[in-house]
């Protein structure tokens, strides 16, 4: 039957609203397909997503996936000057059902069953669909929008459930929970740092078929990273280099000893970046300020994003992911190509990478667990940014003389923009060399461990908030590229989705429900969840 003859079959008010949400709605050609609405509360961002799958996008040029929704409000805790557990906790619990309300409205339209009672889903992204109904459409005057019952209801509901702040989990818990025994479905407690792992394989998946096939003939395609690949998770709350083997195998191999990376550049950009500074931060992101102050020529977004709905139809999608080889990324040729700007250049000893650089004010910074930094854990894998912190914070708070550390306290308003601003690049090329470290230290541990796991290691995927610094991104690819790691693939998501998010969430969530994985309603928050207890000896809630 012809997409118009199956729209005419409709009731007129349903005809409309098809119509006008024909960017939004999914024709799969009797094909059942799966929805999943996701909820993500695990810190300050309150967050709910409608993710559906595709099966026709071979065809049609579509994307395998479509988000439906996608949309989060942040806590404000700024008086606080961090996340306040309890601002948070009442921002989700004002938040969450408005948001979840929003997207039940944005669920797709459910089509009418046919003889064996399998629903009719509606797409009109095929070729000719939209078009074909346009003249139809225009000359109906029928105004009446569908109410939630023809709407699909979502095959299960995501939700994570750790780790993070107990409380704000189990606000998204309850929720989810009601929402599965409302609808009779299935729930799936998602780990959110394999959700951060996961998401350039959704940012893959949201590109429309055309566009996968010519960027891979331009050899830019964003390209799914294939099991096994290292993940790279750098957010406020955690610092972890991960060895992901499988959907559920994922091994840690690096963490951090004390404080998290994205926490230590909120610590030092709250001494650093002038007063007008931090009044623009959102909420208590501070470090995102950091790059923007850092280096005023370059954006802080390396990669632009169009803030736009995804419409399953079109051949591009809102939503980029930066894909390219360590090599490539230095080698790259492009408006947001910086490297100059950054002026940084990598070293392959690994005594003079370590070297402390002395600054005109006499404060310099060496990268934590390194020789010049007097420690024996200069091959140890771990993180830690604690001491850092405390250096950054002593040297703007007293006098240097000599290059020594004073206890001479000196005057806030006295420090120039220019020691502000060189304070900022050498305090974060410190942190994120050390992270770039403990990346080479991976890679090769696991080469004398397992050749041949090592041979298969191709991808490094970079993710979390602190994944859209391009500093951090150009000093990895740098620190990569010259310890002969030139052709180690890098996938780094575009910013929004480098953030907490729920469209992670749903991803991770599909990924799991389609391997066979769901939860009991009985399921509870996992404040700390070890990813590599992410299947097997599954935690009590704690």
């Amino acid at each position: 039957m012809h997409p118009v003859s199956r729209f005419l079959a409709f009731p007129p008010s349903i005809r409309q609203t098809l119509f006008k949400t024909a960017s939004k709605s999914l024709l799969i050609h009797n094909h059942r397909t799966l929805i999943t609405l996701a909820i993500e509360t695990s810190c300050d961002d309150t967050a709910v997503a409608v993710l559906e799958t595709r099966t026709s996008s071979s065809r049609d040029g579509g994307p395998r996936v479509v988000l439906h929704f996608h949309k989060k409000v942040t806590s404000n805790s700024s008086a606080f000057k961090g996340v306040h557990p309890l601002v948070a906790l009442e921002s989700h619990q004002e938040s969450l059902a408005d948001l979840v309300n929003e997207a039940i409205q944005e669920l797709p339209i459910k089509g009418p069953s046919n003889a064996n009672g399998t629903t009719i889903n509606y797409d009109f992204g095929s070729e000719g669909g939209l078009e074909a109904l346009q003249d139809e459409m225009e000359q109906s005057d029928i105004k009446h929008l569908p109410s939630v019952e023809h709407k699909r209801c979502p095959d299960f509901i995501a939700v994570t459930r750790g780790p993070g702040m107990r409380s704000n989990l189990f606000t998204g818990i309850d929720t989810a929970k009601g929402l599965a025994v409302a609808w009779q479905i299935p729930l799936v407690g998602v780990h959110h740092m394999q959700a951060h792992a996961l998401t350039p394989r959704l940012v893959a998946a949201l590109q429309p078929v055309e566009s996968r096939r010519s960027w891979q003939n331009r050899e830019t395609y964003p390209k799914t990273p294939e099991f096994p690949f290292l993940s790279v998770l750098v957010s406020g709350g955690h610092t972890l280099l991960v060895l992901s083997e499988t959907l559920t195998e994922h091994r840690v191999l690096a963490t951090t000893a004390d404080i998290a990376i994205g926490q230590f550049l909120d610590k030092v950009a709250r001494v650093i970046l002038p007063k007008e500074y931090l009044g623009r931060a959102e909420g208590t992101m501070y470090g995102a300020l950091l790059e923007e102050f850092a280096f005023p020529s370059i954006s802080a977004d390396a990669i632009p994003e169009q803030k736009t709905k995804m419409v399953p139809s079109a051949n591009v999608s809102p939503y980029k992911m930066q894909h390219t080889t360590a090599g490539g990324y230095l080698l790259r040729k492009s408006p947001d190509h910086h490297a100059q700007e950054y002026h940084y250049n990598a070293s392959s000893d690994q005594k003079k990478g370590d070297f402390k650089p002395m600054t005109e004010w006499g404060w310099g910074f060496s990268p934590p667990l390194s020789n010049s930094a007097g420690g024996a854990k200069h091959k140890s894998l771990e993180f830690s940014f604690s001491g850092l912190t405390t250096a950054v914070q002593r040297a703007m708070k007293f006098s240097f003389e000599s290059g020594r550390l004073t206890d001479v306290e000196r005057d806030a308003d006295s420090i120039s923009i220019t020691e502000r601003r060189t304070m900022a690049r050498e305090a974060m090329r410190a942190a994120f060399e050390h992270l770039a470290s403990r990346i080479v230290l991976g890679l090769q541990h696991i080469k004398l461990t397992d050749p041949k796991l090592a041979s298969q290691l191709t991808s490094c995927v970079i993710s979390g908030g602190v994944a859209s610094n391009g500093y951090l991104r150009h000093i990895l690819a740098s620190n990569l590229a010259t310890h002969r790691y030139q052709n180690m693939s890098l996938y780094f998501p575009p910013p929004s989705l480098c953030t907490d998010n729920a469209a992670m969430i749903a991803w991770a969530g599909m990924e799991m429900f389609e391997a066979g994985f769901q939860d009991d309603y009985s399921i509870r928050a996992i404040r700390k969840w070890p990813l590599e207890n992410l299947v097997n000896e599954r935690p009590i809630g704690n």
